[in-house]
Parts: structure tokens; C-alpha cells; sequence
């Protein structure tokens, strides 16, 4: 994977200091660029770049050597540009200056912006330093992250800000001896980790898929598992959440009717609830995993009206084929439980779909095919009685009749004379589905 230190070269005349990051104090260095560098780059290859982006004001005064004259006598000084700053690092990654406009304007923001983006190399890591530039520049730069991020797959190693405003103005920190003038350098990498997982947890929430949750989780956690080899509490129960959330997606997706029932969905809520007690990667991520939470916080471990729930999961992603499929097997498996007999029986859940069509055409249990033996016969003279069943039969007949078609992708025609269009199976799953679920307005299903 390519590798890129991305920067903005200011105008003003630096002083000497030593930048510290995670209060490890640097080298004195004039640019807050050739500290990062010499942290982040000095083990790169040829085929990584840095890239300082300048405006023409910019390459004269840090760029280039001696670019300032001394504000007293006028005289020019004599001081190490950028360029050859770089070059005595002796580093081996490309260095690459590229012009911009100074962002005085909307049209030169967004020159700046296409300019950067340009750069880009496809699944590239990018090192930021936001440090200097106009004030757009954190807007811009966390904008277009997320626009690469889509467009390009880059990976964000690290976003940082040189905090030379800390020792006071110039003269103030004038004052301070060149190796006590220490200047912190500001983390911001987390900032934009909040962005990837919100957008990850939306993902989750609003389509109900959980794969970027578990790209995320494969990038930012197996990491920390893999150096605390697995002692990180924290990263463990992450980990044991994105795997549960995704493994019920994947459930609900492909109607795993018996896991969904099965599931142990207390053992992420636990997971959950222990992540907001510790300090997890990022503190602020605490309020997604309560959001995360109330996505599934219906689902109970065998429960039988998980099946329901499935269904309205599916509804609220526009899951049609899954819903109409989940919703007539999950009313099978209702009805057989209130008989008390086994809803993993085929033969039972047989009998069930005979006896709705025996109902739905006002016929007995007389009129069974022969077929059925005596243990479906009498299931079915048990269900014939039953009033759940007597109030969904119609629905469940109408479900019979979409699901055929939707399953068979509408290519029936010489059935149905004309195949459905999609908005009508919508409107018939629609109107089915609320007939059900006022038919089993009992404590046990949501309303």
C-alpha cells in the first residue's frame, strides 16, 4: 500500500522549536513538517510521497531558502528553506511540491479541494498535517477524506496539528530558549475515526447491514487484539459485538429462521453495556453503541416472535422477498407453538399451510388428501378449531399467492395471465402485514 504525507506550507517566519507528540519531544526544527516527517516517513520507499501543497507566496518565504528579511534592518535572512530541509533528511520517499491559489474564495476552496483529491492514489494511506493553511482547511480536508474514502479507498493514518500558539505570540515565546520552546503537537486522528464508525453504525441502523462494521472493526480492532494478544478487553467485547451484529444481519438477510429464534442477542446486549463503562478507543463512540443497542433491543433468545421482529426488520430496509417468506413461516411456527407441538417437524408445518387452504375453501378435515397420516390429520383437526388461525388464514392464503410469485420472479405469466408489478406485491405484502399483526395484537408480538 502506497503511502502520502500531505501538507500546507504557511508564510509566516517560523520560529525554532522542538514539536512534541505524545510527549516525546523532537529535534529543533523551523517546520512543524520536518518534525512529522522525520516521524512518520523516515522508513519509507520510493514509491511514497510527500506532498506539500503552496501558494506562490508561500514557495518565496519557506519553500525556497532565505525568504524573509529581518523586520528591523530589512536585510535579508539567511534560513533553510523547506525544500532543502527535506532533502537533508535524506529520506527516500518522492517529495512533491504542488501549487494552489490561497483559498480566498469559494472557486479557489474548491480548486484546492480537486487539487488535493488529484493527488490521491487509489487504497493509498494518507499522514495529514492541518497545521497551517486557510481556516477552510479542517473542513475541507475531513470533507474529502470522506469523499476518498468512497471514491479512492484511502486509509487515514494519522491527522495532526503543530499547537505553536501555546507559547504565546511571538515575542513571548521569542523569549524562550530555542530547547525549552516546546510546542505540543495535537492527535486529531480520532476525529475523523469517529466519522468512519458513525458512518459504519448508520450503515448498521439505517440498512441494516453490518459490513462496514466489520470492514472497520478487521481495520481498527484485530490490531489491538493481535498486539495485546487478545488481553484487550475492550477490543474483545467490539469485536464479539460486530461479529454477533453481523451474523444477525446475515441471519435475517437469508431467513436463518431457527438461528433467529436461537440467537443469543443478550450476549452483545452484555457486550454493549460493558463498552460504555470503559474507555473504548474513543470516548465519544459510546453514544453509537446505545444506538446500536436499541436496534436490536426487541430480540430475545428463543423467543418465537423474533421471527416477527425479523419482519419488521425487513419492512423498515425494504427486505420485501425476506419479509413476505419470513412473515408466512414465522405464522406457521406461531400457530404450532400454541398447540404445543414441534414447529421444526416438516410434516407439522405441512399440516399447517393444509389446513389454512382446507379453511380458506370451507372444506373439513375430511377432505385431506390421503397422503396424510394420522398424526397430521388430527394436528390439522386441532388447528381447524384454533381462532389465531381462523382470523389469518385469508392473510396467510394471500402471502401463499405473492410469495409464489416474488419467488419465482414474476416469470409466471401464463399462471397469472399478467405478472404483478412490483408496487403491487408491495401494496398486497402491505395490506396482508397489517392485517396479521392486528390479528396477533397480543402481549407477546409487537404492535
Amino acid at each position: 500500500m502506497a503511502k502520502a504525507f500531505i501538507s500546507f506550507l504557511g508564510t509566516s517566519d517560523y520560529l525554532n522549536c522542538r514539536y512534541s507528540l505524545n510527549d516525546t519531544p523532537g529535534e529543533i526544527v523551523k517546520y512543524v513538517q520536518e518534525d512529522l516527517v522525520r516521524r512518520c516517513c523516515m522508513d519509507w520507499n520510493s514509491h511514497d510521497e510527500i506532498r506539500i501543497f503552496t501558494t506562490a507566496e508561500a514557495v518565496g518565504k519557506n519553500w525556497q531558502d532565505n525568504g524573509h528579511a529581518d523586520w528591523k534592518t530589512k536585510k535579508e535572512k539567511i534560513s533553510t528553506g523547506l525544500e532543502n530541509r527535506f532533502k537533508a533528511l535524506g529520506i527516500d520517499a518522492a517529495i512533491k511540491r504542488i501549487d494552489i491559489p490561497k483559498g480566498d474564495n469559494e472557486e479557489q476552496i474548491w480548486e484546492i479541494f480537486n487539487k488535493v483529491f488529484s493527488t490521491l492514489r487509489e487504497d493509498e494511506e494518507i499522514v495529514i498535517d492541518i497545521t497551517h493553511g486557510f481556516r477552510s482547511l479542517p473542513v475541507l480536508l475531513m470533507t474529502l477524506i470522506g469523499y476518498s474514502r468512497l471514491l479512492k479507498n484511502i486509509s487515514v493514518s494519522g491527522i495532526y496539528y503543530g499547537a505553536f500558539e501555546v507559547l504565546g505570540d511571538f515575542t513571548a515565546a521569542n523569549k524562550i530558549p530555542e530547547d525549552e520552546r516546546i510546542a505540543p503537537i495535537f492527535d486529531l486522528t480520532s476525529f475523523e475515526k469517529i466519522i468512519e464508525w458513525t458512518q459504519a453504525t448508520q450503515g448498521f441502523v439505517k440498512n441494516g447491514t453490518a459490513k462496514d462494521l466489520k470492514h472497520l472493526a478487521s481495520k481498527r480492532i484485530n490490531p489491538v487484539l493481535k498486539e495485546s494478544r487478545g488481553a484487550d478487553s475492550a477490543a474483545k467485547a467490539m469485536d464479539t459485538i460486530v461479529n454477533g451484529i453481523e451474523m444477525i444481519c446475515q441471519n435475517i438477510l437469508v431467513n436463518r429462521g431457527t438461528e433467529i429464534l436461537h440467537y443469543d442477542y443478550e450476549k452483545i446486549k452484555d457486550q454493549l453495556q460493558k463498552l460504555r463503562q470503559e474507555d473504548v478507543f474513543i470516548a465519544p463512540l459510546a453514544p453509537l453503541f446505545v444506538v446500536i443497542e436499541e436496534k436490536i433491543d426487541g430480540f430475545a433468545k428463543d423467543d418465537i416472535n423474533n421471527g416477527f421482529r425479523a419482519v419488521d426488520w425487513c419492512v423498515s430496509h425494504g427486505m420485501i422477498q425476506q419479509a413476505i417468506t419470513m412473515l408466512q413461516e414465522n405464522m406457521a411456527t406461531f400457530l404450532l407453538t400454541q398447540v404445543g407441538e414441534d414447529w421444526g417437524v416438516e410434516k407439522n408445518r405441512d399440516a399447517v399451510s393444509l389446513t389454512m387452504n382446507l379453511v380458506s375453501q370451507k372444506k373439513s378435515n375430511l377432505d385431506v388428501d390421503s397422503d396424510v397420516d394420522d398424526a397430521q390429520r388430527q394436528l390439522i383437526k386441532k388447528l381447524m378449531v384454533n381462532p389465531i388461525l381462523l382470523k389469518l388464514y385469508k392473510s396467510y392464503e394471500q402471502l401463499r399467492s405473492i410469495r409464489n410469485d416474488v419467488n419465482h420472479g414474476g416469470f409466471r405469466t401464463e399462471e397469472n395471465k399478467k405478472a404483478s408489478s412490483s408496487q403491487s406485491i408491495q401494496d398486497k405484502f402491505g395490506q396482508s402485514y397489517t392485517e396479521i399483526r392486528r390479528a396477533l395484537c397480543n402481549p407477546f408480538v409487537p404492535s
